[in-house]
Parts: C-alpha cells; structure tokens; sequence
C-alpha cells in the first residue's frame, strides 16, 4: 500500500436515481402476501370484496411492509489500526547522552553540561573508595583464576593460590567450600579472592555476558537464591569499564568526561552500607565490564576528572541518565515519583544527533496493542490524558469495546516494548470492516465512516483511498470533531468522517491523515 497521497480522481460512478444501498435493499420484502381461500367455497373463485373490506385489506399489506422494511439489517463493525511513534530512547530523567554529545559538539565544557542536565548542582572532590559491583546472582558455583598467584580469605589467614590454577566455590550446609588445584577448604566466612598483581579473571559469566578480567578482588556470599558474585573494585576502576560500555570512546572528550562524573555520582549516591553488594553490573543501574572494554580515550576522561563527583547540597546526586529525550528530559517525579530538586525537566536542542531521536511509525492491530495492556473488549484507543513536563505521557486511557482502564506512561512503555513514554498513539478506525463482506448491486452504494483518535484540529481533513485498474486513488473526506465520556469525568475528543461512494467494479478502499491508516476494507459489486 503505497505511503504517498495520490491525486487522481476515484473510480466513483454517481449514485443511480432511485438506487438503494445493499442495507436498504436487503430490508424490503421480497413478495407480496397472499390470502387463504375460503374453505367453505373450496373449488369458488372468491367473491369481490367490499369497499369497506378492500380498504382493511390494503391496510394490512402495508403494515405488513412497513414491519418487514423496518426489521434490522446486519450490524456492521468498525475494525481499527493503530500508528505509533514516538521521540527519544530510555526513561528520559536526568543526562540525555547524546544531548550532552551535542552539547560537546558545540564547545560546551563537561561541567556546564552536567549543570544544565542536573538542576542547581555544585561539585566537590570524592576519594577513590570502594564500589560493590553485583555480577551475578542465583549460582550453584563460581569459577575463576588468574595468571599470577592470588589469595583466598575466608575464615582465618589468606591462602595462596598458584597461578593458572581454577577456583571454585560451592555453598553447603557447612558453609563456603573451595577447590583450587589440591586445596579443598570450607569457610563458614564468605571466601574473598585478591590477585597479587595483575587481575583476577572469571570463568563464570556475568549478567552481560562477560568472562573477562576485572580489576580490584571477588568475593563470593550467599543470597538472591544461591551465591552472589561482588567485585570489590576502587571506584576510579570501576568507572574504566563503565565508561565506554555507557557512551562510545569516539565521542568528544568533554562527552566523555560528562558521563565519567555521572557515573562516579551515581555509584557513590547508591552506595548501599547495610548490604553486601551497590550496584548491579548491568542496566538496572548502570553497565560495566571490567578491563575488556576498556579504551584509552575513557580511560583519560575518567583519569582527568578523578574525584569531580556533582553534588546537591554536599552530597552526590542520584545521577541518573540515558541515552537520547527527543529533545525535552522529564521531571523525575512524573516517571518514579519522589523529590529530587535536580531532576527536573529540561529543553534538550542538541539531542537530534540521537538515533531515536524520532522513532516510527510502527504499525499494529487492536489485539497487538490491547492483549498486553489488557484492554477490555477489542480495542480502540490508547488515548492520552496526562503529559508530564515534557511531553511523556503520564497517564492513558485504555478505551476498548467493553470498558475503560487506565495505565501510566510507564507501564504502558514497557508493556507495548516502546522506546520511551514520548508516545503518539493514533488509532483509525473504517465501516464497514473487511470481515463483513460489504457488496452492493451494480449501480449501488455505500457508505464507508469511521473515527480517528484523538480528534484532529478543527477542519482536519482525512483522506479516502480507492484501489481499482491497477492503480490507488485519493479524495479528501471532511470531519467532524466529537468526543465521549470516560470513567472518572475524563472525556476522551476524536474525528467523525464518512463518504458514500459507488463504485462501477469492486473495489478496495482504506482511510488516512498524516501517518495514520485505516485497515483496508472491500467492497464487491455484483
């Protein structure tokens, strides 16, 4: 189906004087009603009725029509089609990466950029303490070695592990059983290993997926169903292998040194002292992936701004980030709640260099769209009815056939796998549907409507395509704007349209405005 709005004229034929539509034509009656002979006059003609007779007679036959002419002909469905696009990639709080890309790009200086990202910040100089790093969770046994001699403490003095040689731990009733070439030892203390020189380097797999090296010590304890794997890394360390997995190397440096002072924020503002483990090694905080990805560009970014930590009040931010808004970040309160006076929203101009900057249209239908948001009935809208500082969608009516149910920007994000809350959701609707077969009489016609959600301005116009002789066919529909009712007192505004057409041959037909489509439905002629 072609995307370009075509001009040529329709294969409409006029409407033939008296014609009715295939609906019309089906309720009138198809014979005229006959009366029983008399039984008592079986083989007599009837005799001539009265006047008075005639006239009750014709009376009832025209009852009769006008009951059979109003009996309901079949219901026609509505099928709808839903277009969505949207703007940026990630929750949208905080640094917008390739926003401060942008920034660096046009001279900006890595300190003003975190400024203008993270709302009233100062900046103070932080030692270079330790960061837990959760690798991995939920094992039966962690493996690992290195190419120097390294030590295992758990209970009582360190022991010496040759180089080269594997160790793996194993929980039991006992507590913390470890093998290592002929040493055989169980720890009731959760054993911790440190390389003499060099790095240690893991045989069990992380979170990403990495059996790297990994500078600073492991320590293996139990939770999160089985043992836990926590690298007890410096925190200028760590930020080596966060750096270039968050943003590429070949960024601009003041980029780069923006993201190194985020990233040194955000471990130390989720420093966690009641527990064993800060951070995780992944996105659900922020990814890192010890000396393997490591490049020397980062590596300088992190080693020139060493200890600048942004501050609010003294204390390090929650720096939270992600990587492209569409041009607006969102106040935090509107994606996870709470008060945090330097997250607020802010204009973004230079986040167009983002690869999803601007994202769609992507094309669904009613059941792709409402069976993960649980809609009841087929589905008609996802219709917005909040927007946050920016123009992420806070809270959405989910408006289907059998009722309406509300969902939060959010959520709706994560069920529909959305690259971000900036959502437009426009859904179009065309009746009759495909499914009901629509056919009409040579000469005949019908009419096609629909709505489109939410409602276009005043005077939209929406376009009708025809498909006959090998070639589509536009012609412009005028709306009407309408709106209906939605549980607590939202009201929910779209576009009424419809067109008559009759067509000389059978015909596909489809309605659009912008980027958005109807399904395709067909009419028949017979």
């Amino acid at each position: 189906m072609p995307e370009a709005v075509l001009t040529d004229p329709p294969p409409f034929a006029p409407r033939a004087r008296g014609a009715v539509s295939s609906n019309e034509e089906a309720s009138l009656p198809r014979e005229p009603m006959h009366t029983s002979r008399p039984t008592s006059a079986p083989h007599c003609a009837p005799r001539a009725l009265g006047r008075r007779s005639r006239l009750a007679l014709a009376g009832i036959l025209v009852l009769l029509v006008l009951l059979v002419a109003a009996a309901p002909a079949a219901a026609l469905s509505t099928q709808y089609a839903f277009t969505i696009t949207g703007h940026g990639w990630g929750h949208g709080v905080g640094m917008s990466q390739w926003g401060a890309y942008g920034y660096a790009k046009h001279g900006w200086e890595y300190k003003a950029i975190l400024k203008h990202y993270y709302t009233g910040i100062g900046f103070t100089t932080v030692d270079d303490s330790v960061v837990r790093v959760n690798l991995r969770s939920g094992l039966s046994a962690v493996r690992l070695t290195c190419a120097s001699d390294y030590t295992v403490e758990g209970t009582g003095a360190a022991t010496t592990i040759p180089g080269g040689t594997t160790a793996t731990v194993t929980s039991s009733s006992l507590g913390y059983k470890v093998a290592a070439g002929s040493l055989r030892k169980t720890y009731t203390g959760a054993p911790t290993f440190t390389p003499s020189s060099g790095a240690l380097k893991l045989i069990t797999t992380t979170d990403l997926g990495d059996d790297g090296a990994y500078r600073g010590a492991i320590r293996v304890v139990s939770g999160g169903g089985g043992l836990m794997m926590i690298n007890h890394v410096p925190l200028e360390s760590y930020l080596r292998g966060v750096v270039p997995h968050e943003v590429p190397y070949t960024w601009p440096m003041d980029a780069l040194k923006a993201q190194a002072c985020a990233a040194r924020a955000f471990a130390l503002g989720n420093k966690q002292p009641g527990k064993s483990w800060d951070v995780y090694c992944d996105v659900r905080d922020q990814a890192y992936m010890g000396i393997g990805i490591e490049k020397t560009r980062t590596s300088t970014a992190v080693k020139e701004t060493a200890g600048v930590c942004p501050t609010y009040k003294g204390k390090p931010i929650v720096a939270v980030y992600f990587s492209c808004s569409g041009g607006e970040t969102e106040d935090v309160k509107y994606v996870w709640g709470g008060t945090y006076p330097y997250l607020k929203g802010v204009d973004d101009p230079y986040d167009h260099y983002g690869t999803l900057h601007d994202w769609g249209p992507l094309r669904r239908t009613p059941a792709q769209v409402g069976g993960p948001l649980g809609a009841a009935g087929s589905l008609r809208a996802v219709y917005t009815l909040k927007r946050g500082t920016s123009p992420r969608i806070v809270k959405a009516a989910i408006i289907g056939s059998g009722g309406t149910r509300f969902i939060d920007g959010g959520s709706l994000r994560v069920k529909l796998g959305l690259n971000s809350a900036w959502v437009i959701s426009t859904s179009m609707g065309i009746t009759p549907a495909a499914r009901d077969g629509a056919s009409i009489a040579s000469g005949g016609s019908v009419t096609l409507s629909g709505r489109i959600y939410p409602a276009l301005a005043e005077g939209g116009k929406v376009y009708l395509h025809s498909y006959y002789g090998g070639k589509w066919q536009t012609r412009g529909v005028t709306t009407t704007r309408k709106s209906e009712s939605l549980p607590g007192g939202y009201k929910a505004h779209y576009s009424a349209y419809s067109e008559t057409v009759s067509p000389i041959a059978t015909t596909k037909y489809y309605f659009s405005s912008f980027k958005a489509k109807s399904p395709v439905t067909t009419v028949k002629v017979k």
